[in-house]
Protein backbone atom coordinates (compact mmCIF):
# COMPACT_ATOMS: atom_id res chain seq x y z
CA UNK A 1 0.00 0.00 0.00
CA UNK A 2 1.17 3.56 -0.74
CA UNK A 3 0.90 6.27 1.09
CA UNK A 4 0.05 9.73 0.18
CA UNK A 5 0.38 13.24 0.87
CA UNK A 6 -1.75 16.28 -0.42
CA UNK A 7 0.08 20.02 -0.35
CA UNK A 8 -3.18 22.34 -1.18
CA UNK A 9 -6.62 21.24 -0.49
CA UNK A 10 -8.50 23.33 -2.76
CA UNK A 11 -10.43 22.25 -6.18
CA UNK A 12 -7.83 20.43 -7.63
CA UNK A 13 -6.61 18.92 -3.52
CA UNK A 14 -10.35 17.60 -3.51
CA UNK A 15 -10.16 15.91 -6.94
CA UNK A 16 -6.82 14.09 -5.58
CA UNK A 17 -8.11 13.38 -2.43
CA UNK A 18 -11.28 11.38 -4.13
CA UNK A 19 -9.25 9.51 -6.54
CA UNK A 20 -6.33 8.61 -4.39
CA UNK A 21 -8.56 7.54 -1.64
CA UNK A 22 -10.61 4.98 -4.28
CA UNK A 23 -7.56 4.13 -5.84
CA UNK A 24 -7.32 0.27 -3.92
CA UNK A 25 -3.37 0.48 -3.86
CA UNK A 26 -3.04 3.84 -2.63
CA UNK A 27 -4.09 5.39 1.31
CA UNK A 28 -4.56 9.14 1.73
CA UNK A 29 -2.66 9.93 5.43
CA UNK A 30 -1.69 14.01 5.29
CA UNK A 31 -3.02 16.76 4.00
CA UNK A 32 -1.59 20.10 3.87
CA UNK A 33 -3.04 23.75 3.13
CA UNK A 34 -2.02 27.53 3.54
CA UNK A 35 -5.04 28.00 5.42
CA UNK A 36 -4.69 24.94 8.22
CA UNK A 37 -8.88 24.56 8.70
CA UNK A 38 -9.64 23.83 4.45
CA UNK A 39 -6.95 21.16 5.55
CA UNK A 40 -8.50 20.10 8.45
CA UNK A 41 -12.16 19.85 7.07
CA UNK A 42 -10.77 17.61 3.91
CA UNK A 43 -9.05 15.02 6.21
CA UNK A 44 -12.35 15.00 7.84
CA UNK A 45 -13.71 13.02 5.08
CA UNK A 46 -11.15 9.95 4.68
CA UNK A 47 -10.68 7.58 7.61
CA UNK A 48 -7.12 8.15 8.50
CA UNK A 49 -6.18 11.53 7.53
CA UNK A 50 -4.76 14.10 9.21
CA UNK A 51 -3.66 17.83 8.39
CA UNK A 52 -0.59 19.49 9.56
CA UNK A 53 0.19 22.52 9.56
CA UNK A 54 3.66 22.72 7.79
CA UNK A 55 4.23 21.44 3.87
CA UNK A 56 7.62 20.22 4.87
CA UNK A 57 6.67 17.83 7.71
CA UNK A 58 4.63 16.38 4.89
CA UNK A 59 7.15 15.53 2.28
CA UNK A 60 9.67 14.50 5.07
CA UNK A 61 7.44 12.12 6.91
CA UNK A 62 9.07 8.55 6.35
CA UNK A 63 5.61 7.08 5.46
CA UNK A 64 4.44 8.70 2.53
CA UNK A 65 5.45 7.45 -0.61
CA UNK A 66 3.40 9.96 -2.75
CA UNK A 67 3.23 13.47 -3.04
CA UNK A 68 0.46 15.24 -5.07
CA UNK A 69 0.85 19.11 -4.91
CA UNK A 70 -2.02 21.21 -5.91
CA UNK A 71 -0.07 24.58 -4.43
CA UNK A 72 0.48 27.70 -6.64
CA UNK A 73 2.82 27.36 -9.34
CA UNK A 74 5.27 29.70 -7.93
CA UNK A 75 5.87 26.94 -4.37
CA UNK A 76 6.11 23.96 -7.05
CA UNK A 77 10.06 24.47 -7.29
CA UNK A 78 10.98 24.46 -3.91
CA UNK A 79 8.24 21.31 -2.63
CA UNK A 80 9.25 18.78 -5.67
CA UNK A 81 13.04 19.65 -5.03
CA UNK A 82 12.13 18.54 -1.28
CA UNK A 83 10.33 15.64 -2.90
CA UNK A 84 13.55 14.64 -4.81
CA UNK A 85 15.48 14.80 -2.00
CA UNK A 86 13.09 12.71 -0.12
CA UNK A 87 12.70 10.14 -2.64
CA UNK A 88 8.84 10.86 -2.75
CA UNK A 89 6.96 10.73 -6.38
CA UNK A 90 5.45 13.39 -7.34
CA UNK A 91 2.03 14.35 -9.15
CA UNK A 92 2.17 17.62 -9.78
CA UNK A 93 -0.39 20.23 -11.30
CA UNK A 94 0.43 22.35 -14.30
CA UNK A 95 1.14 24.82 -14.96
CA UNK A 96 4.39 23.08 -13.94
CA UNK A 97 6.41 25.80 -12.30
CA UNK A 98 6.61 29.46 -11.89
CA UNK A 99 8.95 30.31 -15.02
CA UNK A 100 10.76 27.19 -17.25
CA UNK A 101 14.12 27.57 -15.43
CA UNK A 102 12.74 26.27 -12.25
CA UNK A 103 10.85 23.48 -14.44
CA UNK A 104 14.34 22.66 -15.67
CA UNK A 105 15.87 22.17 -12.06
CA UNK A 106 13.02 20.48 -11.12
CA UNK A 107 13.05 18.14 -13.70
CA UNK A 108 16.73 17.22 -13.22
CA UNK A 109 16.05 16.85 -9.92
CA UNK A 110 13.65 14.42 -10.31
CA UNK A 111 15.67 12.10 -12.62
CA UNK A 112 18.70 12.54 -10.74
CA UNK A 113 16.55 11.10 -7.64
CA UNK A 114 15.19 8.53 -9.02
CA UNK A 115 11.80 9.36 -8.77
CA UNK A 116 8.26 9.17 -10.76
CA UNK A 117 7.12 12.81 -11.34
CA UNK A 118 3.59 13.10 -13.57
CA UNK A 119 2.72 16.74 -14.56
CA UNK A 120 -1.17 17.01 -14.65
CA UNK A 121 -2.02 16.99 -18.17
CA UNK A 122 -4.75 14.72 -17.61
CA UNK A 123 -6.58 15.96 -20.57
CA UNK A 124 -4.35 13.14 -22.46
CA UNK A 125 -6.75 10.63 -20.60
CA UNK A 126 -10.10 12.19 -21.64
CA UNK A 127 -12.55 10.29 -23.57
CA UNK A 128 -13.12 12.56 -26.05
CA UNK A 129 -9.33 12.93 -26.27
CA UNK A 130 -8.54 9.41 -26.37
CA UNK A 131 -11.02 8.70 -29.21
CA UNK A 132 -9.59 11.64 -31.52
CA UNK A 133 -5.84 10.09 -30.84
CA UNK A 134 -7.21 6.77 -31.88
CA UNK A 135 -9.02 8.58 -35.11
CA UNK A 136 -5.86 10.01 -36.09
CA UNK A 137 -4.11 6.71 -37.04
CA UNK A 138 -6.72 6.96 -40.24
CA UNK A 139 -6.52 10.56 -40.46
CA UNK A 140 -3.45 10.87 -41.84
CA UNK A 141 -0.53 13.23 -41.91
CA UNK A 142 -2.03 16.25 -39.58
CA UNK A 143 -1.82 19.45 -41.51
CA UNK A 144 -3.01 21.90 -38.57
CA UNK A 145 -4.27 21.90 -35.41
CA UNK A 146 -6.77 24.61 -33.87
CA UNK A 147 -7.38 25.28 -30.63
CA UNK A 148 -9.58 27.78 -28.82
CA UNK A 149 -10.28 27.98 -25.16
CA UNK A 150 -12.10 31.02 -23.47
CA UNK A 151 -14.63 31.22 -19.92
CA UNK A 152 -15.72 34.19 -18.33
CA UNK A 153 -13.38 35.16 -15.35
CA UNK A 154 -13.50 38.59 -14.91
CA UNK A 155 -12.40 38.37 -11.45
CA UNK A 156 -9.09 38.95 -9.92
CA UNK A 157 -7.48 36.76 -7.79
CA UNK A 158 -3.68 35.40 -6.17
CA UNK A 159 -3.58 33.90 -10.24
CA UNK A 160 -3.53 37.36 -11.71
CA UNK A 161 -0.74 38.89 -9.95
CA UNK A 162 3.14 38.24 -12.32
CA UNK A 163 4.86 36.41 -9.14
CA UNK A 164 2.69 33.21 -10.45
CA UNK A 165 4.88 33.69 -13.28
CA UNK A 166 1.97 33.39 -16.05
CA UNK A 167 -1.81 34.08 -17.34
CA UNK A 168 -4.38 32.52 -19.33
CA UNK A 169 -1.98 30.95 -21.69
CA UNK A 170 -0.38 29.45 -18.93
CA UNK A 171 -2.74 28.36 -16.90
CA UNK A 172 -5.32 27.08 -20.25
CA UNK A 173 -2.82 26.97 -22.85
CA UNK A 174 -0.80 24.32 -21.29
CA UNK A 175 -2.69 22.08 -21.91
CA UNK A 176 -3.20 22.92 -25.45
CA UNK A 177 0.62 23.09 -25.80
CA UNK A 178 0.92 19.40 -24.37
CA UNK A 179 -2.03 17.44 -26.56
CA UNK A 180 -0.40 19.10 -29.56
CA UNK A 181 3.14 17.96 -28.91
CA UNK A 182 2.01 14.65 -28.44
CA UNK A 183 0.19 14.77 -32.11
CA UNK A 184 2.59 16.77 -33.78
CA UNK A 185 6.00 16.19 -31.80
CA UNK A 186 8.23 18.89 -31.03
CA UNK A 187 7.81 22.58 -31.11
CA UNK A 188 10.55 24.54 -33.86
CA UNK A 189 8.83 27.75 -33.80
CA UNK A 190 6.72 30.35 -31.42
CA UNK A 191 4.29 33.68 -32.66
CA UNK A 192 2.11 35.30 -29.42
CA UNK A 193 0.23 38.45 -29.18
CA UNK A 194 -0.80 38.34 -25.44
CA UNK A 195 -3.04 41.63 -23.64
CA UNK A 196 -3.89 42.18 -20.34
CA UNK A 197 -8.02 44.09 -20.22
CA UNK A 198 -8.82 43.61 -17.17
CA UNK A 199 -7.44 46.56 -14.69
CA UNK A 200 -5.84 45.31 -11.79
CA UNK A 201 -4.07 42.08 -13.60
CA UNK A 202 -0.33 41.56 -14.11
CA UNK A 203 -0.51 38.85 -16.23
CA UNK A 204 -2.30 38.09 -19.87
CA UNK A 205 -6.35 36.84 -20.08
CA UNK A 206 -6.13 37.37 -23.85
CA UNK A 207 -3.32 35.54 -25.92
CA UNK A 208 -3.49 34.01 -29.53
CA UNK A 209 -0.29 31.87 -29.99
CA UNK A 210 0.93 30.03 -33.25
CA UNK A 211 3.52 27.51 -32.84
CA UNK A 212 5.14 25.52 -35.75
CA UNK A 213 6.49 21.70 -35.88
CA UNK A 214 9.65 20.14 -37.06
CA UNK A 215 7.00 18.30 -38.78
CA UNK A 216 5.87 20.94 -40.71
CA UNK A 217 2.49 21.06 -39.16
CA UNK A 218 1.07 24.18 -37.59
CA UNK A 219 -1.00 24.70 -34.10
CA UNK A 220 -2.89 28.02 -32.70
CA UNK A 221 -3.67 28.25 -29.73
CA UNK A 222 -6.35 30.81 -28.64
CA UNK A 223 -6.93 31.21 -25.04
CA UNK A 224 -9.11 34.49 -23.05
CA UNK A 225 -10.84 34.98 -19.94
CA UNK A 226 -13.95 37.28 -21.72
CA UNK A 227 -15.71 34.49 -23.38
CA UNK A 228 -19.54 34.68 -22.18
CA UNK A 229 -20.56 32.67 -24.47
CA UNK A 230 -18.79 29.03 -23.96
CA UNK A 231 -16.43 27.57 -21.72
CA UNK A 232 -15.39 24.77 -24.06
CA UNK A 233 -12.50 23.31 -25.07
CA UNK A 234 -12.66 23.49 -29.02
CA UNK A 235 -10.55 21.41 -31.83
CA UNK A 236 -10.32 21.01 -34.92
CA UNK A 237 -7.69 18.57 -36.71
CA UNK A 238 -6.88 18.79 -40.07
CA UNK A 239 -5.45 15.86 -41.70
CA UNK A 240 -4.52 14.42 -44.96
CA UNK A 241 -7.75 12.61 -45.43
CA UNK A 242 -10.50 13.80 -42.96
CA UNK A 243 -10.90 16.43 -40.98
CA UNK A 244 -11.78 15.84 -36.88
CA UNK A 245 -13.31 18.17 -34.72
CA UNK A 246 -14.21 17.82 -31.19
CA UNK A 247 -15.12 19.76 -28.00
CA UNK A 248 -15.69 19.36 -24.16
CA UNK A 249 -15.74 21.26 -21.19
CA UNK A 250 -14.66 21.28 -17.56
CA UNK A 251 -18.34 21.19 -15.90
CA UNK A 252 -20.72 19.07 -18.56
CA UNK A 253 -20.26 15.87 -19.66
CA UNK A 254 -23.28 16.61 -22.05
CA UNK A 255 -20.85 19.59 -24.17
CA UNK A 256 -18.75 17.47 -25.41
CA UNK A 257 -19.00 15.90 -29.13
CA UNK A 258 -17.00 14.52 -31.77
CA UNK A 259 -17.16 15.02 -35.64
CA UNK A 260 -15.52 13.27 -38.46
CA UNK A 261 -15.29 15.25 -42.26
CA UNK A 262 -13.94 13.02 -45.23
CA UNK A 263 -15.00 13.04 -48.70
CA UNK A 264 -17.59 11.55 -47.53
CA UNK A 265 -19.58 14.05 -45.27
CA UNK A 266 -19.79 14.78 -41.97
CA UNK A 267 -20.33 12.08 -38.95
CA UNK A 268 -21.06 12.08 -35.24
CA UNK A 269 -18.23 9.29 -33.62
CA UNK A 270 -19.04 7.88 -30.39
CA UNK A 271 -16.92 7.58 -27.65
CA UNK A 272 -16.70 5.66 -24.42
CA UNK A 273 -18.85 7.77 -21.67
CA UNK A 274 -17.35 6.78 -18.05
CA UNK A 275 -20.17 4.37 -15.78
CA UNK A 276 -21.31 8.04 -12.78
CA UNK A 277 -19.35 6.91 -10.50
CA UNK A 278 -16.42 7.47 -12.26
CA UNK A 279 -17.28 11.20 -13.16
CA UNK A 280 -15.84 13.38 -11.09
CA UNK A 281 -17.49 15.70 -9.07
CA UNK A 282 -15.53 18.71 -9.34
CA UNK A 283 -14.82 19.26 -12.64
CA UNK A 284 -17.68 16.19 -14.50
CA UNK A 285 -17.11 17.28 -17.63
CA UNK A 286 -13.56 16.19 -17.74
CA UNK A 287 -15.15 12.77 -16.92
CA UNK A 288 -13.40 10.16 -15.49
CA UNK A 289 -9.76 11.41 -17.00
CA UNK A 290 -8.31 12.35 -13.58
CA UNK A 291 -9.03 8.86 -11.42
CA UNK A 292 -7.05 7.40 -14.89
CA UNK A 293 -4.49 9.91 -14.75
CA UNK A 294 -4.12 8.65 -10.85
CA UNK A 295 -4.59 5.06 -11.70
CA UNK A 296 -2.03 4.97 -14.55
CA UNK A 297 0.68 6.62 -12.19
CA UNK A 298 -0.13 4.70 -9.10
CA UNK A 299 0.52 1.76 -11.54
CA UNK A 300 3.74 3.20 -13.08
CA UNK A 301 5.08 3.90 -9.25
CA UNK A 302 3.82 -0.24 -8.62
CA UNK A 303 5.58 -1.89 -11.58
CA UNK A 304 8.58 0.46 -12.01
CA UNK A 305 7.31 1.79 -15.33
CA UNK A 306 9.80 4.89 -16.39
CA UNK A 307 7.38 7.72 -16.96
CA UNK A 308 9.96 9.70 -17.08
CA UNK A 309 8.52 11.59 -20.09
CA UNK A 310 5.88 13.05 -18.01
CA UNK A 311 8.08 14.92 -16.42
CA UNK A 312 9.86 15.92 -19.97
CA UNK A 313 6.51 17.22 -21.10
CA UNK A 314 5.80 19.75 -18.04
CA UNK A 315 9.05 21.02 -19.15
CA UNK A 316 8.42 21.36 -22.80
CA UNK A 317 5.28 22.69 -22.14
CA UNK A 318 6.83 25.45 -20.00
CA UNK A 319 9.92 26.21 -22.43
CA UNK A 320 6.92 27.02 -25.19
CA UNK A 321 4.93 28.55 -23.02
CA UNK A 322 7.85 30.90 -22.24
CA UNK A 323 8.88 31.33 -26.12
CA UNK A 324 5.09 32.81 -26.30
CA UNK A 325 5.86 35.85 -23.09
CA UNK A 326 9.24 36.32 -24.99
CA UNK A 327 7.48 36.59 -28.67
CA UNK A 328 5.41 39.15 -27.24
CA UNK A 329 8.05 40.77 -25.42
CA UNK A 330 10.54 41.24 -28.03
CA UNK A 331 7.50 41.37 -30.93
CA UNK A 332 9.09 38.71 -32.65
CA UNK A 333 8.78 34.79 -33.32
CA UNK A 334 11.13 32.72 -31.21
CA UNK A 335 13.01 29.80 -33.36
CA UNK A 336 14.74 26.52 -32.00
CA UNK A 337 12.12 27.04 -28.90
CA UNK A 338 14.02 24.33 -27.16
CA UNK A 339 17.65 25.24 -28.01
CA UNK A 340 16.93 28.87 -27.23
CA UNK A 341 16.24 28.21 -23.28
CA UNK A 342 19.25 25.98 -22.01
CA UNK A 343 19.86 26.39 -18.44
CA UNK A 344 22.60 28.61 -19.10
CA UNK A 345 20.71 31.30 -20.65
CA UNK A 346 17.82 30.85 -18.77
CA UNK A 347 18.40 33.40 -16.25
CA UNK A 348 18.37 35.57 -18.96
CA UNK A 349 15.21 34.57 -20.04
CA UNK A 350 12.33 34.26 -17.30
CA UNK A 351 9.30 34.96 -18.24
CA UNK A 352 8.60 38.44 -19.27
CA UNK A 353 5.02 40.08 -19.98
CA UNK A 354 6.45 42.86 -21.85
CA UNK A 355 4.64 45.58 -22.81
CA UNK A 356 1.51 43.52 -23.62
CA UNK A 357 -1.31 46.00 -21.39
CA UNK A 358 -3.63 47.74 -23.08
Amino acid sequence: MLNVGILGCGKMGKVYARWFDENPNTRLKLLYNRTFSTAERLAEQYEGCRALADWRDVVEDKGIDILGICTPSNEHCEQVLLCAKNKKNVLLEKPMAGNVLEAARMKQAADEAGINMLVGFQMRFHPVVMKASELLKEAGRIYSVDFYFGMYRPEVTWRHVLGQGGGVFKELGSHLVDLSRMWLGEVRRVSSVNRIFQNGREVEDYCNAMLEFNSGACATIACNYWDRDSRAIRCRIMAENAQINFSFSSYDPADSGIEWIDADGKKTVGFIIPATENIDAVYPGHMDSFKREIDFFVDAIRTGKDIRQSGLNGLKSMEATNAAYESQRLHKAIDNVYDSFRLDELKNSFIKQGDGKC
